[in-house]
Protein backbone atom coordinates (compact mmCIF):
# COMPACT_ATOMS: atom_id res chain seq x y z
CA UNK A 1 0.00 0.00 0.00
CA UNK A 2 1.06 3.51 -0.87
CA UNK A 3 1.93 6.34 2.14
CA UNK A 4 -1.42 8.25 0.06
CA UNK A 5 -3.63 5.35 0.09
CA UNK A 6 -5.60 6.77 3.64
CA UNK A 7 -6.64 8.97 0.03
CA UNK A 8 -7.92 6.19 -1.87
CA UNK A 9 -11.67 5.63 -1.92
CA UNK A 10 -12.89 3.50 0.75
CA UNK A 11 -15.26 0.41 1.04
CA UNK A 12 -16.39 -2.10 3.74
CA UNK A 13 -16.10 -5.90 3.15
CA UNK A 14 -18.43 -8.61 4.15
CA UNK A 15 -16.16 -11.83 3.76
CA UNK A 16 -14.48 -14.71 6.14
CA UNK A 17 -11.32 -16.32 5.73
CA UNK A 18 -9.85 -17.66 3.54
CA UNK A 19 -11.22 -15.47 1.17
CA UNK A 20 -10.57 -12.23 3.06
CA UNK A 21 -7.10 -11.53 2.17
CA UNK A 22 -7.31 -12.24 -1.59
CA UNK A 23 -9.78 -9.78 -1.74
CA UNK A 24 -8.53 -6.87 0.37
CA UNK A 25 -4.98 -7.22 -1.81
CA UNK A 26 -6.85 -7.10 -5.01
CA UNK A 27 -9.26 -4.15 -4.15
CA UNK A 28 -6.26 -2.46 -2.90
CA UNK A 29 -3.81 -3.01 -5.99
CA UNK A 30 -6.76 -1.34 -7.66
CA UNK A 31 -6.68 1.56 -6.19
CA UNK A 32 -9.56 1.21 -3.11
CA UNK A 33 -9.11 1.11 0.84
CA UNK A 34 -11.17 -1.60 2.01
CA UNK A 35 -11.87 -2.26 5.71
CA UNK A 36 -14.05 -4.84 7.48
CA UNK A 37 -17.59 -4.91 7.57
CA UNK A 38 -18.98 -4.40 11.19
CA UNK A 39 -21.14 -6.94 12.97
CA UNK A 40 -24.35 -5.52 11.78
CA UNK A 41 -24.15 -3.36 8.48
CA UNK A 42 -25.74 -0.45 8.43
CA UNK A 43 -27.10 0.16 5.17
CA UNK A 44 -27.50 3.64 4.44
CA UNK A 45 -24.02 4.50 5.38
CA UNK A 46 -22.39 6.69 2.61
CA UNK A 47 -19.41 3.78 1.15
CA UNK A 48 -19.89 0.99 -0.46
CA UNK A 49 -20.56 -2.38 0.53
CA UNK A 50 -18.69 -5.45 -0.85
CA UNK A 51 -20.49 -8.67 -0.26
CA UNK A 52 -18.77 -12.40 -0.85
CA UNK A 53 -21.39 -14.42 -1.49
CA UNK A 54 -19.15 -17.44 -1.13
CA UNK A 55 -18.56 -16.48 2.79
CA UNK A 56 -21.00 -14.01 3.34
CA UNK A 57 -23.08 -15.76 6.70
CA UNK A 58 -26.96 -16.00 6.84
CA UNK A 59 -27.87 -12.69 9.24
CA UNK A 60 -25.58 -11.54 6.00
CA UNK A 61 -27.62 -12.45 3.70
CA UNK A 62 -30.74 -12.24 5.19
CA UNK A 63 -29.45 -8.12 6.15
CA UNK A 64 -29.14 -7.56 2.18
CA UNK A 65 -32.56 -9.33 1.27
CA UNK A 66 -34.39 -6.99 3.76
CA UNK A 67 -32.21 -4.02 2.45
CA UNK A 68 -33.29 -4.91 -1.00
CA UNK A 69 -37.19 -5.16 0.10
CA UNK A 70 -37.04 -1.13 1.02
CA UNK A 71 -34.81 -0.15 -1.70
CA UNK A 72 -31.89 0.87 0.49
CA UNK A 73 -29.85 3.66 -1.05
CA UNK A 74 -26.43 2.16 -0.24
CA UNK A 75 -23.83 1.28 -3.37
CA UNK A 76 -24.21 -2.63 -3.14
CA UNK A 77 -21.26 -4.76 -4.80
CA UNK A 78 -22.48 -8.72 -5.15
CA UNK A 79 -19.33 -10.83 -5.65
CA UNK A 80 -20.47 -14.26 -6.65
CA UNK A 81 -18.17 -17.00 -8.11
CA UNK A 82 -21.47 -19.34 -8.08
CA UNK A 83 -24.00 -17.67 -10.13
CA UNK A 84 -26.48 -17.49 -7.45
CA UNK A 85 -29.83 -15.63 -7.98
CA UNK A 86 -29.93 -12.89 -5.54
CA UNK A 87 -32.21 -10.44 -4.46
CA UNK A 88 -30.72 -6.98 -5.55
CA UNK A 89 -31.26 -3.34 -6.57
CA UNK A 90 -30.89 -1.80 -9.84
CA UNK A 91 -27.85 -0.27 -9.07
CA UNK A 92 -26.07 -3.47 -7.51
CA UNK A 93 -22.54 -4.55 -9.39
CA UNK A 94 -22.29 -8.12 -9.57
CA UNK A 95 -18.96 -9.75 -10.06
CA UNK A 96 -18.86 -12.93 -11.33
CA UNK A 97 -15.20 -13.63 -10.79
CA UNK A 98 -12.24 -12.38 -8.59
CA UNK A 99 -10.12 -10.76 -11.25
CA UNK A 100 -13.29 -8.36 -11.98
CA UNK A 101 -12.50 -6.81 -8.67
CA UNK A 102 -9.49 -5.15 -10.32
CA UNK A 103 -12.21 -2.61 -12.60
CA UNK A 104 -14.38 -2.51 -9.59
CA UNK A 105 -13.15 1.32 -8.65
CA UNK A 106 -13.93 1.86 -12.70
CA UNK A 107 -17.10 0.71 -11.51
CA UNK A 108 -18.53 2.26 -8.87
CA UNK A 109 -16.76 6.22 -10.60
CA UNK A 110 -19.12 5.31 -13.46
CA UNK A 111 -21.95 5.22 -10.82
CA UNK A 112 -20.67 8.01 -8.97
CA UNK A 113 -20.83 9.96 -12.31
CA UNK A 114 -24.26 8.76 -12.85
CA UNK A 115 -26.04 9.71 -9.33
CA UNK A 116 -24.09 12.92 -9.48
CA UNK A 117 -25.30 13.95 -12.89
CA UNK A 118 -29.18 13.04 -11.77
CA UNK A 119 -28.77 15.01 -8.88
CA UNK A 120 -27.33 18.34 -10.65
CA UNK A 121 -29.91 17.74 -13.04
CA UNK A 122 -32.56 18.06 -10.37
CA UNK A 123 -31.39 20.72 -8.17
CA UNK A 124 -30.46 23.19 -11.20
CA UNK A 125 -34.28 22.63 -12.40
CA UNK A 126 -35.20 23.49 -8.56
CA UNK A 127 -32.74 26.92 -8.64
CA UNK A 128 -34.17 27.80 -11.97
CA UNK A 129 -37.58 27.35 -10.74
CA UNK A 130 -36.75 29.45 -7.80
CA UNK A 131 -36.27 32.28 -10.43
CA UNK A 132 -39.76 31.79 -11.96
CA UNK A 133 -38.80 30.04 -14.62
CA UNK A 134 -39.92 26.39 -15.19
CA UNK A 135 -38.09 24.44 -17.81
CA UNK A 136 -40.13 22.03 -20.13
CA UNK A 137 -39.93 18.54 -19.24
CA UNK A 138 -38.00 16.38 -22.21
CA UNK A 139 -39.19 15.56 -25.69
CA UNK A 140 -40.47 11.91 -25.40
CA UNK A 141 -40.15 11.92 -29.36
CA UNK A 142 -36.97 13.42 -29.95
CA UNK A 143 -34.18 11.43 -31.35
CA UNK A 144 -31.41 10.54 -29.73
CA UNK A 145 -27.83 10.08 -32.27
CA UNK A 146 -25.01 7.37 -30.45
CA UNK A 147 -21.16 7.61 -31.41
CA UNK A 148 -20.40 4.02 -31.76
CA UNK A 149 -16.34 3.62 -31.45
CA UNK A 150 -14.59 -0.11 -32.40
CA UNK A 151 -11.50 -0.51 -34.08
CA UNK A 152 -12.64 -3.31 -36.07
CA UNK A 153 -15.67 -4.53 -33.82
CA UNK A 154 -18.01 -6.89 -35.12
CA UNK A 155 -20.24 -5.97 -32.37
CA UNK A 156 -21.69 -3.16 -34.36
CA UNK A 157 -23.43 -5.37 -37.27
CA UNK A 158 -25.17 -6.80 -34.87
CA UNK A 159 -26.90 -3.64 -32.80
CA UNK A 160 -26.77 -0.90 -35.74
CA UNK A 161 -30.46 -2.49 -37.23
CA UNK A 162 -32.46 -3.36 -33.57
CA UNK A 163 -30.97 0.31 -32.63
CA UNK A 164 -32.03 1.82 -35.74
CA UNK A 165 -35.76 0.30 -35.07
CA UNK A 166 -35.65 1.47 -32.04
CA UNK A 167 -35.73 5.18 -33.32
CA UNK A 168 -32.40 5.73 -32.57
CA UNK A 169 -29.47 6.82 -34.95
CA UNK A 170 -26.25 5.17 -34.65
CA UNK A 171 -23.36 6.53 -36.21
CA UNK A 172 -19.44 4.15 -36.81
CA UNK A 173 -16.38 5.78 -36.20
CA UNK A 174 -13.75 3.19 -36.56
CA UNK A 175 -10.75 5.39 -35.63
CA UNK A 176 -10.38 8.56 -33.59
CA UNK A 177 -9.99 10.85 -36.73
CA UNK A 178 -13.43 9.65 -38.19
CA UNK A 179 -14.64 10.21 -34.69
CA UNK A 180 -13.16 13.54 -34.26
CA UNK A 181 -15.22 14.38 -37.99
CA UNK A 182 -18.11 13.10 -36.56
CA UNK A 183 -18.30 15.41 -33.75
CA UNK A 184 -17.54 18.06 -34.96
CA UNK A 185 -20.50 17.93 -37.62
CA UNK A 186 -22.90 16.12 -35.63
CA UNK A 187 -24.18 16.87 -31.93
CA UNK A 188 -24.46 13.07 -30.51
CA UNK A 189 -26.22 12.13 -26.97
CA UNK A 190 -23.52 9.81 -25.69
CA UNK A 191 -20.67 7.50 -27.17
CA UNK A 192 -20.95 3.90 -27.08
CA UNK A 193 -17.77 2.58 -26.56
CA UNK A 194 -17.12 -0.93 -27.48
CA UNK A 195 -14.32 -1.84 -24.93
CA UNK A 196 -13.54 -5.13 -26.20
CA UNK A 197 -12.26 -3.46 -29.82
CA UNK A 198 -9.93 -2.02 -27.30
CA UNK A 199 -7.94 -5.50 -26.00
CA UNK A 200 -4.59 -4.61 -26.89
CA UNK A 201 -2.01 -1.76 -25.39
CA UNK A 202 -0.91 -0.15 -28.34
CA UNK A 203 -5.23 1.07 -29.44
CA UNK A 204 -4.71 5.08 -30.21
CA UNK A 205 -8.39 4.96 -29.97
CA UNK A 206 -8.76 4.07 -26.51
CA UNK A 207 -5.78 5.95 -25.55
CA UNK A 208 -7.16 8.96 -27.53
CA UNK A 209 -10.13 8.42 -25.15
CA UNK A 210 -9.08 7.38 -21.80
CA UNK A 211 -5.28 9.86 -21.83
CA UNK A 212 -6.05 12.48 -23.83
CA UNK A 213 -10.09 13.31 -22.64
CA UNK A 214 -10.80 13.05 -26.01
CA UNK A 215 -14.44 12.55 -25.94
CA UNK A 216 -14.55 15.83 -24.00
CA UNK A 217 -17.68 16.09 -22.46
CA UNK A 218 -20.08 13.98 -24.24
CA UNK A 219 -21.55 11.14 -21.80
CA UNK A 220 -19.91 7.82 -22.52
CA UNK A 221 -21.98 4.26 -22.43
CA UNK A 222 -19.19 1.15 -21.91
CA UNK A 223 -19.96 -1.80 -23.18
CA UNK A 224 -18.47 -4.42 -21.58
CA UNK A 225 -17.61 -8.24 -21.16
CA UNK A 226 -17.04 -10.24 -17.95
CA UNK A 227 -14.67 -12.71 -20.36
CA UNK A 228 -12.35 -9.77 -21.20
CA UNK A 229 -9.20 -9.17 -18.92
CA UNK A 230 -9.14 -5.18 -19.03
CA UNK A 231 -6.11 -3.16 -19.32
CA UNK A 232 -5.30 0.27 -17.68
CA UNK A 233 -6.78 1.98 -19.77
CA UNK A 234 -9.79 -0.12 -20.92
CA UNK A 235 -10.49 0.82 -16.90
CA UNK A 236 -9.75 4.55 -17.11
CA UNK A 237 -12.59 4.15 -20.11
CA UNK A 238 -15.13 2.92 -17.63
CA UNK A 239 -14.20 5.48 -15.01
CA UNK A 240 -14.47 7.82 -17.66
CA UNK A 241 -18.21 6.64 -18.37
CA UNK A 242 -21.60 7.57 -17.44
CA UNK A 243 -23.00 4.11 -18.04
CA UNK A 244 -21.63 0.49 -17.97
CA UNK A 245 -23.56 -2.62 -20.11
CA UNK A 246 -23.04 -5.64 -19.38
CA UNK A 247 -23.00 -6.56 -23.43
CA UNK A 248 -23.46 -10.41 -22.86
CA UNK A 249 -26.99 -12.25 -23.23
CA UNK A 250 -29.73 -11.80 -25.78
CA UNK A 251 -29.24 -8.91 -28.09
CA UNK A 252 -32.65 -8.28 -27.89
CA UNK A 253 -31.90 -7.32 -23.79
CA UNK A 254 -28.94 -5.80 -25.11
CA UNK A 255 -30.60 -3.20 -27.41
CA UNK A 256 -32.80 -2.51 -24.80
CA UNK A 257 -30.51 -1.76 -22.24
CA UNK A 258 -28.54 0.80 -24.74
CA UNK A 259 -32.23 2.25 -25.21
CA UNK A 260 -33.39 2.95 -21.89
CA UNK A 261 -29.66 4.47 -21.01
CA UNK A 262 -29.78 6.59 -24.11
CA UNK A 263 -33.16 8.12 -23.68
CA UNK A 264 -32.48 8.59 -20.19
CA UNK A 265 -29.63 10.46 -20.68
CA UNK A 266 -30.90 12.72 -23.02
CA UNK A 267 -34.12 13.05 -20.58
CA UNK A 268 -32.45 14.04 -16.94
CA UNK A 269 -29.49 16.00 -18.36
CA UNK A 270 -28.82 19.05 -16.66
CA UNK A 271 -29.89 22.21 -17.93
CA UNK A 272 -27.46 24.67 -19.47
CA UNK A 273 -28.10 27.95 -20.52
CA UNK A 274 -29.93 28.51 -23.97
CA UNK A 275 -31.78 32.01 -24.63
CA UNK A 276 -35.29 29.95 -24.63
CA UNK A 277 -35.08 29.85 -21.06
CA UNK A 278 -34.56 33.21 -19.74
CA UNK A 279 -32.25 35.88 -19.55
CA UNK A 280 -31.96 35.87 -15.77
CA UNK A 281 -30.19 32.84 -15.89
CA UNK A 282 -27.62 33.23 -19.00
CA UNK A 283 -25.46 35.65 -20.01
CA UNK A 284 -25.91 36.61 -23.77
CA UNK A 285 -21.92 37.32 -24.42
CA UNK A 286 -20.91 34.29 -23.44
CA UNK A 287 -24.14 31.75 -23.55
CA UNK A 288 -22.88 30.79 -19.92
CA UNK A 289 -25.15 30.95 -16.70
CA UNK A 290 -25.61 34.24 -14.92
CA UNK A 291 -23.80 35.12 -11.75
CA UNK A 292 -27.15 35.39 -10.06
CA UNK A 293 -27.81 32.13 -11.24
CA UNK A 294 -24.31 30.85 -9.88
CA UNK A 295 -24.99 32.49 -6.56
CA UNK A 296 -28.57 30.56 -5.84
CA UNK A 297 -26.72 27.28 -7.02
CA UNK A 298 -23.87 27.34 -5.86
CA UNK A 299 -25.63 26.92 -2.10
CA UNK A 300 -27.45 24.39 -3.27
CA UNK A 301 -24.63 22.91 -4.65
CA UNK A 302 -22.71 22.64 -1.63
CA UNK A 303 -25.73 21.25 0.47
CA UNK A 304 -25.86 18.43 -1.29
CA UNK A 305 -21.48 18.15 -0.91
CA UNK A 306 -22.33 17.92 2.57
CA UNK A 307 -24.75 15.59 3.05
CA UNK A 308 -22.94 12.87 1.15
CA UNK A 309 -19.92 13.95 2.12
CA UNK A 310 -18.76 14.58 -1.36
CA UNK A 311 -15.65 16.88 -2.02
CA UNK A 312 -16.95 19.93 -4.34
CA UNK A 313 -14.23 22.74 -5.48
CA UNK A 314 -14.75 25.76 -7.84
CA UNK A 315 -12.43 26.64 -10.59
CA UNK A 316 -11.97 30.17 -11.64
CA UNK A 317 -10.09 31.83 -14.83
CA UNK A 318 -9.69 35.70 -14.80
CA UNK A 319 -8.87 37.05 -18.09
CA UNK A 320 -6.18 40.03 -18.14
CA UNK A 321 -7.52 43.32 -18.53
CA UNK A 322 -7.06 43.38 -22.40
CA UNK A 323 -8.52 40.45 -23.33
CA UNK A 324 -11.79 41.02 -20.38
CA UNK A 325 -13.05 43.56 -22.53
CA UNK A 326 -13.14 41.69 -25.56
CA UNK A 327 -15.91 40.32 -26.30
CA UNK A 328 -14.59 37.97 -28.71
CA UNK A 329 -11.85 36.62 -26.59
CA UNK A 330 -14.33 36.17 -23.73
CA UNK A 331 -16.55 34.09 -26.21
CA UNK A 332 -13.51 31.82 -27.42
CA UNK A 333 -12.82 31.29 -23.73
CA UNK A 334 -16.28 30.18 -23.11
CA UNK A 335 -16.38 28.19 -26.01
CA UNK A 336 -13.33 26.01 -25.17
CA UNK A 337 -14.73 25.70 -21.32
CA UNK A 338 -18.01 24.08 -22.30
CA UNK A 339 -15.81 21.57 -24.65
CA UNK A 340 -13.92 20.52 -21.56
CA UNK A 341 -15.99 20.71 -18.69
CA UNK A 342 -18.78 17.64 -17.88
CA UNK A 343 -22.74 18.38 -18.14
CA UNK A 344 -22.53 17.68 -14.14
CA UNK A 345 -19.67 21.20 -14.25
CA UNK A 346 -21.69 24.66 -14.06
CA UNK A 347 -20.35 27.30 -15.90
CA UNK A 348 -20.92 31.23 -15.26
CA UNK A 349 -19.37 34.52 -15.95
CA UNK A 350 -19.44 36.60 -12.78
CA UNK A 351 -18.49 39.61 -14.50
CA UNK A 352 -16.42 41.02 -17.79
CA UNK A 353 -13.46 38.52 -18.19
CA UNK A 354 -14.03 36.35 -15.12
CA UNK A 355 -15.15 33.17 -15.24
CA UNK A 356 -16.66 30.03 -12.47
CA UNK A 357 -16.90 26.38 -12.86
CA UNK A 358 -18.43 24.48 -10.18
CA UNK A 359 -17.12 20.94 -9.97
CA UNK A 360 -19.50 18.81 -7.85
CA UNK A 361 -18.03 15.58 -6.28
CA UNK A 362 -14.44 16.84 -7.56
CA UNK A 363 -12.04 17.06 -5.28
CA UNK A 364 -9.03 20.21 -5.32
CA UNK A 365 -5.96 17.63 -7.54
CA UNK A 366 -9.08 17.07 -10.11
CA UNK A 367 -9.93 21.21 -10.49
CA UNK A 368 -6.44 21.05 -11.24
CA UNK A 369 -6.36 18.68 -13.55
CA UNK A 370 -9.26 20.58 -15.48
CA UNK A 371 -7.72 23.79 -15.33
CA UNK A 372 -4.30 22.36 -16.88
CA UNK A 373 -6.62 20.73 -19.66
CA UNK A 374 -8.48 24.53 -20.58
CA UNK A 375 -5.34 26.22 -20.05
CA UNK A 376 -3.76 23.92 -23.08
CA UNK A 377 -6.46 23.87 -25.30
CA UNK A 378 -7.31 27.98 -24.59
CA UNK A 379 -3.46 28.04 -25.73
CA UNK A 380 -4.41 26.77 -29.49
CA UNK A 381 -6.53 29.66 -29.97
CA UNK A 382 -4.94 32.62 -31.05
CA UNK A 383 -7.47 35.52 -28.99
CA UNK A 384 -6.30 34.00 -25.69
CA UNK A 385 -2.65 32.81 -26.55
CA UNK A 386 0.06 34.27 -24.49
CA UNK A 387 -0.90 33.45 -21.03
CA UNK A 388 -3.64 35.64 -20.64
CA UNK A 389 -5.39 34.46 -17.64
CA UNK A 390 -4.90 33.16 -15.08
CA UNK A 391 -6.67 30.76 -12.63
CA UNK A 392 -7.46 29.25 -8.95
CA UNK A 393 -9.46 26.07 -7.67
CA UNK A 394 -10.94 26.06 -4.09
CA UNK A 395 -11.98 23.34 -2.33
CA UNK A 396 -15.03 23.71 -0.37
CA UNK A 397 -14.30 23.48 3.77
CA UNK A 398 -16.71 22.82 6.84
CA UNK A 399 -16.24 26.73 7.14
CA UNK A 400 -17.45 27.56 3.65
CA UNK A 401 -20.58 29.25 3.34
CA UNK A 402 -21.91 29.73 -0.38
CA UNK A 403 -20.55 33.71 -0.29
CA UNK A 404 -16.99 32.96 1.25
CA UNK A 405 -16.32 30.10 -0.69
CA UNK A 406 -17.37 32.18 -4.24
CA UNK A 407 -15.52 35.20 -2.76
CA UNK A 408 -12.23 33.01 -2.41
CA UNK A 409 -12.22 31.86 -5.68
CA UNK A 410 -12.58 34.76 -7.33
CA UNK A 411 -9.21 36.83 -4.82
CA UNK A 412 -5.81 35.74 -5.94
CA UNK A 413 -3.21 34.45 -5.91
CA UNK A 414 -3.87 32.85 -9.21
CA UNK A 415 -1.92 30.76 -11.48
CA UNK A 416 -1.03 31.34 -14.77
CA UNK A 417 -0.63 28.19 -17.33
CA UNK A 418 3.32 28.30 -17.56
CA UNK A 419 3.46 28.12 -13.99
CA UNK A 420 0.61 25.30 -13.61
CA UNK A 421 2.65 22.42 -15.06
Amino acid sequence: MSDLSFLDPPIEIASESPRTEVIFSRLKASGLRPYPAARHIDFSAPDPLLIDIATATRPVLEALSRAAMVQAHRQIVLLDTSNSQLPSAGETVILRCDRDLSGLKSRLTALARRSSRLREAEIRRDTAASFGVRIPQADLNVVPSLLYIGEGSPLYLSLQGPIKQRGIDLTAAISRDTARRYMSEHRFAAALIDLDSFRGDDSATARWIAEENGLGAMPVIALTHPDIHLNDRQNTVISLATEVIDATGRMAHIVSLIETVCRRLVAFAPIMPRPAIASVLMDFTTGMFSRRFMEAHIARQMEVATQRAEPFCVLTFRMDPGAAISIPAQQEFAEVIRSQIRDTDCPALLSPGDFAVTLPATPYRGGVRLADRISEHAAHHAPLSGNRFGWRVIEKRAYHTAQTLLSAALSGPLLRPRLAA
